[in-house]
């Protein structure tokens, strides 16, 4: 009697660990998803495991990019109002950078069925420009940051990792703990 509880013990704890594994590995659905999680899980079932994992892994180098991105811009876009109202960009933004608006914006014109970006023209620039934007009014923002090259190298090594992102790479990750510095980096700067 001992043996067969010892048994049937065994057996439920390597299945429950088998459970565990297979919902990790996303082949098998939990039983309290949400509607939402049981959709994602039905659309990523026939998606090769690596592919599948790949996403799960740089679901938090995208969240951490897209924090370090937009705390940038926003930033800059609290700053400029401030000094010069609602229409800063038009003052502060150079003659290449209102072209790449432009383009961008006539290039939506033309896609309606797509949607659109978020209306501040600094949403259409490059990750790049926005050092540029900061650099080249380095008197708006000297008091954030103790000089240009850290700014701008921040900028220009979180933009080749934000490449890596965009294009759907994978992330190694080194590159990710480097971004996750120069966001909390940023954030202790410009607290």
């Amino acid at each position: 009697m001992k043996s067969a509880i010892n048994d049937f013990v065994f057996t439920g704890i390597l299945a429950s660990h088998c459970v565990r594994d297979l919902q990790a590995r996303g082949l098998l659905r939990s039983p309290m998803a949400t509607p939402e999680e049981r959709h994602e899980h039905d659309l990523f079932a026939p998606v090769p495991e690596a592919i599948r994992g790949g996403s799960i892994q740089m679901q938090r180098w995208f969240r951490i990019l897209f924090v370090f991105e937009n705390l940038v811009r926003d930033l800059i876009i609290k700053r400029f109002t401030e000094l010069d109202g609602e229409n800063w960009f038009d003052k502060r933004a150079t003659a290449a950078m209102k072209k790449k608006v432009e383009e961008r914006k006539q290039d939506e014109e033309k896609n309606q069925w797509h949607v659109g970006r978020n209306k501040e023209s600094i949403y259409y620039l490059d990750f790049g420009h926005l050092g540029l934007l900061i650099t080249n009014h380095w008197d708006v923002f000297k008091d954030f940051f103790d000089n240009q090259a850290w700014v701008i190298s921040r900028i220009q090594d979180a933009e080749r990792t934000r490449n890596v992102i965009a294009h759907t790479n994978l992330l190694s990750s080194e590159e990710g703990a480097r971004l996750e510095m120069y966001l909390r980096d940023f954030l202790r700067q410009i607290a």
